[in-house]
């Protein structure tokens, strides 16, 4: 997330609003018409002001604040995403409590959003409208309306252990997070977490990371849907299995680091293709040409160098030059004002992005895809795409620019869509008519 929310009464009854559709300020608190189930036969049916505004001056006094996390001297609370399908981390995990040795003991206790972070949680989204359309967001209402009117759902309202509407809305939001406490003074809450997570997926095969619920947040790369409904049609080619393969497992992909290697894959796939036959091209330009004779020992050699020096690269770098070989298939196969038409239709500032700033995460520099000399273009574009990849599948010690899974992920998603597109015409350039 680009900025972190803006700590108000006001953004915090906003997202209030959101979840307790109905809700009201009035009289110093925000009112539900219809008091809220609690465990135990309790019930609630507003938050003051005055409780808001103290979860407010607690959060103000944390010393850290990222978009997925809020830490103090000597605590910090995590929101975490399980990283295995079914929520098998919050399963094994949620609502106990661990408890380390030493002169400073660290507690780990992994559950519902506290107070203060269910309000950072509300603050967060109601910086974000438009992502109140969004089908957990609409699924979220129903769940709380369904508490409300009739407590329907029991298994939820037994969970409401507590006595403020900061947890009802915490259990109605599903997320989850990791406290981490200490008696004393820490500035490395973030290596603890790191530790616990290590350590978890360790002994039982149970990973999460910490992150920000997708729910909370716009996305910057919405999925591609270029024909719906009426406008479908049957395909006019055949393509490559293998090609197909790469190709679904990249538009499937949930982590940005597998997408963009599944649409570099298709690439990769002809570099072999496009590298010897340059080299063919190469060797036939120098014995077609009218100064060349078989009769002159130099110009033999001269062949033989062109030769020599292909085999020579093979040979160094275990294979064809890859940064090359991506280059001749992107001047083969790819259009450029089809990618820029492309990357328009998908996100307007994607041309200007590239142009303008560097792929910091890769050390990789400009692409400006306007420039008339599409040769030019074409080779900025491959060692961009290149550089990128490398750093995806590289992570040496010491050498930087480093891509870190999870961290990097927003600037990574910008890169995707470029390498997307150039893969898109390869396979089209491939396919077969039926």
């Amino acid at each position: 997330m680009s900025s972190l929310p803006v700590l108000r009464r006001e953004t915090v009854l906003e997202g209030l609003k959101w979840v307790f559709q109905g809700g009201e300020s009035q009289d110093g608190a925000f009112i539900l018409p219809t008091p809220a189930p609690l465990s135990g036969g309790r019930t609630i049916d507003r938050v003051t002001h005055e409780e808001i505004d103290s979860v407010l001056i607690r959060l103000s006094q944390a010393k850290v604040r990222t978009d997925s996390s809020v830490q103090w001297l000597r605590e910090a609370e995590f929101s975490l995403l399980s990283l295995n399908d079914g929520g098998a981390f919050e399963r094994l995990f949620e609502e106990k409590q661990f408890t380390g040795q030493g002169e400073n003991p660290v507690t780990y206790s992994i559950g519902r959003p506290s107070p203060e972070f269910t309000a950072y949680l509300l603050s967060t989204a109601a910086q974000h409208p438009e992502i109140r359309k969004a089908p957990r967001w609409i699924t979220l209402r129903h769940r709380v309306r369904n508490i409300i009117k009739d407590g329907a759902d029991g298994r939820l309202v037994d969970l409401l252990t507590g006595d403020s509407l900061f947890d009802v809305a915490a259990v109605a939001l599903f997320s989850t997070t990791l406290r981490v406490s200490c008696e004393k003074d820490r500035s490395d809450f973030e290596a603890l977490v790191n530790a616990f997570l290590f350590h978890a997926a360790y002994n039982t095969d149970a990973a999460a990371r910490v992150g920000l619920d997708p729910m909370f947040k716009r996305r910057s790369i919405q999925r591609l849907q270029r024909n719906q409904g009426s406008s479908f049609d049957a395909p006019r080619q055949t393509y490559e299995a293998d090609l197909v393969h790469h190709y679904l497992m990249g538009v499937a992909a949930e982590i940005p680091l597998l997408e963009y290697l599944a649409y570099y894959h298709i690439a990769e796939h002809f570099f072999g293709q496009v590298f010897h036959d340059d080299l063919v091209k190469q060797v036939r330009a120098g014995i077609t040409d009218p100064s060349f004779s078989a009769r002159r020992a130099k110009d033999i050699q001269a062949i033989i160098r062109i030769v020599d020096k292909a085999q020579r690269q093979v040979k160094d770098e275990g294979g064809v030059n890859e940064q090359r070989a991506l280059q001749l298939v992107l001047n083969r196969f790819v259009a450029v004002p089809r990618l820029i038409c492309d990357l328009e239709a998908y996100d307007s500032s994607l041309v200007d992005y590239y142009a303008n700033s560097d792929a910091a995460i890769a050390g990789a520099s400009k692409v400006n895809l306007r420039m008339t000399d599409e040769d030019k273009v074409r080779g900025a574009a491959a060692k961009r795409i290149y550089k990128v990849r490398n750093a995806l599948v590289h992570a040496k010690e010491g050498e930087l620019p480093k891509y870190a899974p999870f961290a990097h992920d927003e600037e990574l998603l910008r890169e995707i869509p470029l390498m997307r597109f150039a893969a898109e015409q390869i396979m089209i350039a491939h396919g077969k008519a039926l």
